[in-house]
This record gives C-alpha cells, sequence and structure tokens, in this order.
C-alpha cells in the first residue's frame, strides 16, 4: 500500500514537468501576460525566439520613459522587442536571452522555463542568473481585448530599438 502511495504521489508531482517537456520547444510561442499587466508576444525567428509588446491589460498606451537612449524615452512601448536570442534548451527550457525591462530601461540575460502550456517563468539577470529575479507570465488569448492583433505576426521594421 505504501509503496503505491509513493507511486501515485511521484506520478502526481513529475506529471507538470512530464506535460511541459512534451510540449515541444515551439510551445512558448504565443501571447503572454507579464506580471505588470504588459501582453508580449513570443514568436520565432530564424533559431532563436523573440518578444515584443503587443498590448496592456488596461488598454493604456505604455512609453518607454526609462530607456538609456534618450531620443527612445517618448516612443510607445507597442511593437518594441523585449526579448531577443532566447534559444531552446531541452524539454521545457529556454536560455541565453536577453529582455528589457521598460520599467528600468535595463537589458538583462534571461533564461525560462516553461512549467506547462499556459505557465512560463522567466529569470532576468545579471551575470549568473543566481542575482536575478524570476517573473510569472501567463498565456493568454491573442483575440482577447487590449491585444493589438495588428502587432501579432508582423515582422518587425529594421532601426533603432528594433535591432
Amino acid at each position: 500500500m505504501t509503496i503505491r502511495l509513493l507511486t501515485a504521489a511521484l506520478f502526481v508531482a513529475a506529471s507538470p514537468l512530464a506535460l511541459a517537456s512534451g510540449l515541444g520547444p515551439d510551445a512558448i510561442t504565443g501571447v503572454w501576460q507579464t506580471e505588470s499587466k504588459g501582453y508580449v508576444q513570443i514568436y520565432k525567428r530564424d533559431s532563436d525566439y523573440v518578444g515584443r509588446a503587443v498590448g496592456d491589460a488596461e488598454g493604456k498606451p505604455r512609453y518607454d520613459k526609462n530607456n538609456p537612449d534618450k531620443s527612445k524615452r517618448g516612443r510607445p512601448l507597442l511593437g518594441v522587442r523585449l526579448i531577443r536570442h532566447l534559444k531552446h534548451d531541452s524539454g521545457s527550457n529556454y536560455h541565453d536571452g536577453e529582455v528589457y525591462d521598460p520599467d528600468n530601461g535595463k537589458t538583462y540575460s534571461l533564461a525560462g522555463e516553461l512549467v506547462n502550456r499556459d505557465t512560463l517563468h522567466l529569470r532576468g539577470y545579471v551575470g549568473i542568473s543566481l542575482f536575478g529575479k524570476t517573473q510569472t507570465w501567463h498565456r493568454i488569448d491573442p483575440h482577447r481585448a487590449n491585444v493589438h492583433e495588428k502587432q501579432l505576426h508582423e515582422p518587425l521594421a529594421p532601426g533603432p530599438g528594433n535591432e
């Protein structure tokens, strides 16, 4: 009886990992709500994953007011690439990316884990991931209110802030 309970407990504990790892590397693609209620679309570009701002839960425009480049501080965040160079590692893990945080104007190294189909943990850090912060993002319907559908799957034009 004890062995059956232990086996059942291990199965339940391992199920989220099995589900996430069985989704495939492109399962990270989609529209995600950040902890600050922004909407970011993650999509594949060549062999990397990138993400850009496609809306906001409150429907209010956000601006890049903390950008270290003063000439970009008045630009809307809509369409700005926030994630770049993210690579699939193995299973549900991603690494070697960069994330731009418009709340403070800084860029950090980025790693992530797709916990399940609808939950993504992203860790921004400086140097080693021990010195960083993890955020939990949740997948949303790309047709949700305040997702700017014209921004979805549209290639980014080369230029300042998009390269």
